[in-house]
């Protein structure tokens, strides 16, 4: 019995050893950084000078910046007004829907060039090479950063946390209605093209109306904001509110859907990018194997028990079925909301 009883000073050694291993234990996983935690930030500048605050100025600069003219013709400011068109020189087109005809606009988006220029009878050499070099290079994170529509529709999501995501197979269907108004547009626009080289225009332009000059401006919202809007007379007052009985049925129309873009954004985060946007289709034709793209690092990634990604991502795209090495989508616009959210700092940019 005396054997099998272990002896006060035994003991006490055994609970101060017990004691310091605990101590080490907790020490391991204090100074090991977790792997479900949000890392707080060290510098608190980080909460304003960040990708997405970033994001946010390069968006409202290139949402003035495209229809610079208003510098001018609003404030007088003319050294603003030719900053943007010394720009413009450079880069006189962008993958984004931004009209040339509006009043102000410095800059123009390659889709609506393209369907004009075919329209004229012409090909759009220049166009179409400018817009596959920025695509190859940069994917379409002209979509994400500088379209004004995009613009629209990120500072309306800010409204709500709460985002609606459809399912999959119900995010595919929907997509697909961007195809066939592509198709659409592409289609009335070469047919007036080749109608106006061979000279049989003129009643194909008084069957189609607007259409017959850019397909897609009746239901391109930049369209109705940059250059419907402004032709219209707007009222200065109450007493002037009367001005509003002579805009036609088909601007108010159009002007609701315009709006539409915007209030459906709040929980549908760029539903008009994702599902009607004829353009960001046809720009991912391009861009899928752009050289700069987003990757995920395996060693940080834990695609089983997080999806936070997918979640903040307005494009809605399933992340975590792409290959670590490089996320071929089409519908990635390099906004870097994936990025800025990820808890394990999984997400990198990648050189394809």
């Amino acid at each position: 019995m005396a054997e099998d009883v272990e002896r006060p000073e035994d003991a006490n050694e055994v609970e101060e050893e017990a004691k310091l291993e605990d101590i080490a234990t907790e020490d391991e996983k204090s100074e090991a950084p977790s792997r479900f935690k949000r890392p707080t930030l060290s510098n608190p500048l980080g909460l304003i000078f960040n990708t997405r605050m970033l994001r946010r100025v390069v968006q409202i600069l290139f949402f003035v910046g495209i229809n610079g003219y208003i510098f001018a013709a609003w404030w007088g400011q003319d050294t603003l007004t030719d900053f943007w068109t010394s720009m413009a020189k450079y880069l006189p087109t962008l993958p984004i829907i931004a009209p040339l005809e509006a009043p102000f606009a410095v800059m123009a988006g390659s889709f609506d060039t393209m369907l004009r220029e075919f329209t004229s009878a012409s090909f759009p050499f220049f166009t179409l090479g400018a817009m596959i070099i920025f695509l190859v290079v940069l994917g379409r994170s002209s979509c994400g950063w500088i379209c004004p529509i995009g613009t629209i529709q990120d500072f309306a999501t800010l409204l709500n946390k709460n985002k609606i995501r459809p399912s999959p197979g119900t995010e595919s269907e929907l997509r697909k209605l961007k195809v066939y108004i592509l198709f659409f547009a592409m289609f009335l626009a070469l047919w007036v093209g080749i109608s106006r080289a061979l000279g049989t225009v003129d009643a194909l332009v008084e069957l189609l109306g607007p259409l017959a000059i850019a397909p897609f401006d009746p239901f391109n919202p930049a369209y109705i904001i940059f250059v419907l809007a402004p032709e219209q007379n707007w009222p200065t007052g109450f007493d002037s509110l009367w001005i509003l009985q002579t805009w036609g049925p088909v601007f108010w129309l159009q002007l609701i859907f315009a709006v539409l873009v915007a209030i459906i954004a709040i929980w549908f985060p760029r539903w008009f990018c994702r599902w009607l946007c004829p353009a960001g289709w046809l720009y991912g034709i391009f861009s899928r194997d752009a050289l700069i793209g987003i990757g995920r690092n395996p060693a940080l990634c834990t695609p089983d028990t997080c999806n936070v990604c997918e979640v903040v991502c307005p494009m809605n795209i399933r992340i975590r079925k792409f290959p670590y090495q490089h996320m071929h989508s089409a519908d990635c616009i390099m906004c870097l909301e994936c990025r800025s959210h990820c808890p394990n700092n999984a997400i990198v940019l990648r050189f394809a």
